[in-house]
């Protein structure tokens, strides 16, 4: 058994003392799987060293009755200067294990080939895991500590990590770390979260998910996103990011996997859809969401995901196959409506995707929303940013007074904020353009009229012919 009481760790910075884990106690035994769930940064991996031994607590006690492992996918504990062979020697040795025999599970099992007789220093982060991952399983260890293993390698590794793991060794204890909750629902038999310093136990997965949820709050609506606006080709490149690295996105996310494996395909548009609405230039799960569309019969909305996917950069081989398919389901040829896809440049000069009619019709026709048909003629007729502009100001809705959305209203869960909108806008049209000043010309712009003065007044449109020769043409407004 091990036995947690009362674990302290502070981390002294220059900002003063940084509190960590504050009193976290627990037991597990011999084939308990206790799984972790917390936020970026709760202090995941901090407990897993802990409990290794690779740092000392603050306060409290760590009572290990049995042999621990250290973090598999954690490859701190080589050392850097040796080769991998050197390495397996060493640690062959501390642990009184053949060497010969470990030399070639290791071989076989890393498949890191010549690399085996190169400094560690040499190697990847993933090749360093691989490594750190097959010499933990070289050695018996009663209980085995397991630290995001789920990102290394590929898919065939991951088969062979889980078997060594889950069937050879099935009857250890084990204490599992991962972004993935699919992976700590699936192979765990006991469930915690760690939040604000704080171990809370869980006998259900559900009940511990749930309250995973409410602390990060994944379902208290959505806050601004850290993507960076300088312009919209580093807006889509740095969504990618962001949105990973965001607890509530992988929520929305990984609970749309779940429903999709379930075949249902409402609830996973639903979690797709709501993940989105925190990264709308976020591409890889505009694929997603098109596939769970499609399986649902909404062809138009598939395919305005998937031409989403494509404007913001997706691969084609990922999509083309998929794209066509929905387009014959409408009775369309697909010759008849090309693919627009994502080219480098201005703003103005790239392909359009369901976010930038979105913001359209909100700066140019003062309306949150449209249906996913119009928008679909919309991406199927624009090959450019500066197209779709030019052609919805050409539209009777350019010049219509309605009410504009309040950027002061929170959002519908899976809707995106009108001051999101507002800041795509203005990294669209005017990088430089003060977020403040949008917002006040907003309230006060009456029409889509006064959207061109609004623009205009801040150099907006520099590489936005068609949209400047609509605005002319419309309101007689001087470029």
């Amino acid at each position: 058994m091990i036995s947690v009481q009362g674990l302290r760790k502070v981390y002294r910075t220059r900002f003063g003392d940084k509190l960590v884990l504050d009193g976290v106690s627990f037991e597990l035994r011999k084939g308990e799987r206790l799984g972790v769930l917390g936020r970026n940064g709760a202090g995941k991996s901090t407990m897993i060293r802990l409990v290794s031994g690779a740092e000392r607590p603050t306060a409290g006690a760590i009572d290990r009755q049995m042999s621990v492992s250290w973090p598999l996918a954690f490859g701190g504990a080589f050392q850097p200067t040796l080769t991998g062979i050197d390495n397996i020697r060493f640690i062959s040795r501390i642990y009184a294990q053949d060497f010969e025999s470990n030399l070639a599970f290791v071989e076989e099992f890393a498949e890191l080939g010549p690399y085996l007789r190169e400094p560690v220093r040499s190697y990847s982060s993933g090749m360093r895991a691989r490594l750190a991952f097959a010499i933990s399983m070289i050695i018996e260890f009663d209980c085995f500590l397991i630290d995001e293993i789920g990102a290394v390698g590929d898919a065939r590794f991951h088969d062979r990590c889980n078997y060594e793991l889950f069937e050879k060794r099935g009857d250890r204890a084990m204490i599992i770390i991962s972004h993935d909750a699919n992976y700590i629902r699936d192979h765990c038999n006991r469930w915690s979260l760690l939040h604000e310093g704080r171990l809370a136990l869980h006998d259900d997965f559900e009940e511990a998910y749930t309250a995973y949820k409410e602390a990060i709050g994944a379902s208290s609506g959505t806050a601004r996103p850290l993507v960076s606006r300088i312009n919209r080709g580093l807006m889509i490149e740095s969504s990618q990011r962001a949105a990973l690295a965001d607890d509530r996105f992988r929520v929305h996310v990984q609970q749309g996997d779940w429903a999709r494996d379930s075949r249902e395909w409402g609830a996973a548009q639903r979690e797709y859809a709501a993940a989105l609405a925190l990264y709308p230039y976020q591409r890889t799960f505009w694929t997603q969401l098109g596939h769970v569309t499609r399986e649902d019969g909404k062809y138009a909305t598939a395919e305005c995901a998937y031409r989403t996917a494509v404007a913001l950069g997706a691969p084609s081989d990922e999509v083309d196959e998929f794209l066509h398919a929905v387009l014959v389901q409408q009775h369309d040829r697909p010759a008849d409506h090309p693919i627009h896809r994502f080219r480098p440049g201005p703003a103005g000069r790239q392909a359009p995707g369901k976010p930038d009619v979105a913001a359209f019709a909100m700066l140019l026709w003062q309306m949150a929303t449209l249906d996913d048909e119009e928008t679909l003629e919309w991406l199927r007729t624009s090959e450019s940013c500066d197209q779709l502009a030019s052609g919805m100001i050409a539209d009777d809705r350019f010049s219509a007074g309605s009410a504009r959305p309040d950027p002061d209203i929170p959002a519908e869960e899976g809707e995106v904020p009108v001051r999101e909108w507002l800041e795509t806008i203005r990294c669209l049209f005017a990088p430089n353009f003060d977020g403040t000043g949008l917002a006040e010309g907003w309230r006060t712009m009456q029409t889509g009229a006064e959207a061109r003065r609004l623009l205009a007044a801040h150099g907006a449109l520099e590489h936005w012919p068609l949209t400047t020769a609509a605005f002319l043409q419309r309101g007689g407004v001087s470029a």
